[in-house]
């Protein structure tokens, strides 16, 4: 039997847990990766944070995970490196089907637009592109309050390899996670026109919690569910102590700048932001 590819397309902080888990629930023979390769350390601590290091160099890999060099190799536009990263991630990918015994691969990441979309897109003809997409606002402001590493997980605006391509030192850290949001979604668009993988399943993180909406959103992929329960959200803030993600006037003012520098052509294929109200992120974060 032929396995079906489903990839994801996201800024990260967008709810991949709650899909992946919705996908592993409701579609029979599918194999869910969320954000695989993960390190669970066999060593108690203080020793497991020498154990993540020596296997993030040598075992479960950066560059398989989709970063690292994977990322130095995409602003570099090094294509064979990217099809040698690409070829290992499948290979891991299609010992993970073969042992799971699956005939569907669901790979939920905020990693495969990094650098490994275009080679694994040109490895899995007729792959299925899914766009998960949070309220930009929102998305930034819990990247800001994780003090997440901005390069760590993406290369600098001002990369050529870049859709969208802004001066680095002219941003603020807020104004570089904007950015991310919008060039994932760019990519995302231009890998689809590139491989010819239109339609792109679009997916709001909003509509993770609710059924009817999930339950389009999966017939739309092709799998026909009579009724989705998304259950209950899996919100790794919470799980981590941090607290619920609350926008301020100063974000909403933040993204009314960076938008007004953002060019026409950009704008014009960032369809989401089309008749987007920056305020309205703000009303709903306020108490009722």
């Amino acid at each position: 039997m032929t396995t079906r590819y489903i990839f994801t397309a996201t800024a990260g902080r967008s709810g991949q847990n709650s899909l992946a888990d919705i996908a592993r629930r409701y579609i029979p023979g599918c194999l869910v990766q969320f954000e695989e390769p993960q390190i669970r350390p066999l060593t108690p601590k203080p020793f497991a944070y020498y154990e993540r290091l020596v296997r993030r160099r040598f075992v479960e890999t950066h560059e398989l995970l989709g970063r690292g060099r994977v990322i130095e190799a995409f602003v570099a536009r090094d294509d064979a490196a990217l099809a040698r990263f690409a070829q290992r991630r499948l290979d891991w990918i299609g010992r993970k089907i073969e042992g799971a015994g699956a005939h569907i691969y669901f790979d939920v990441s905020k990693y495969f637009i990094r650098g490994l979309h275009r080679p694994i897109a040109r490895a899995r003809p007729g792959m299925t592109l899914v766009r998960l997409v949070r309220d930009p606002i929102v998305n930034m402001r819990s990247f800001l309050n994780r003090d997440k590493n901005f390069y760590l997980d993406n290369n600098r605006p001002d990369s050529d390899a870049n859709q969208l391509r802004l001066d680095p030192a002219n941003l603020e850290k807020g104004e570089l996670f904007l950015w991310a949001w919008c060039e994932c979604y760019l990519r995302a668009g231009a890998l689809a026109d590139e491989f010819g993988l239109n339609p792109i399943v679009d997916i709001a993180t909003a509509d993770l919690n609710d059924g009817p909406a999930m339950t389009r959103a999966f017939a739309r992929l092709g799998f026909d569910i009579p009724a989705i329960d998304p259950g209950k959200p899996l919100n790794r803030n919470v799980a981590n102590g941090y607290g619920a993600t609350q926008v301020s006037a100063k974000d909403v003012e933040l993204f009314e700048r960076f938008r007004a520098r953002l060019p026409a052509a950009s704008l014009e294929r960032l369809k989401t932001l089309h008749g987007y109200d920056a305020r309205e992120a703000l009303r709903r974060a306020m108490p009722t």
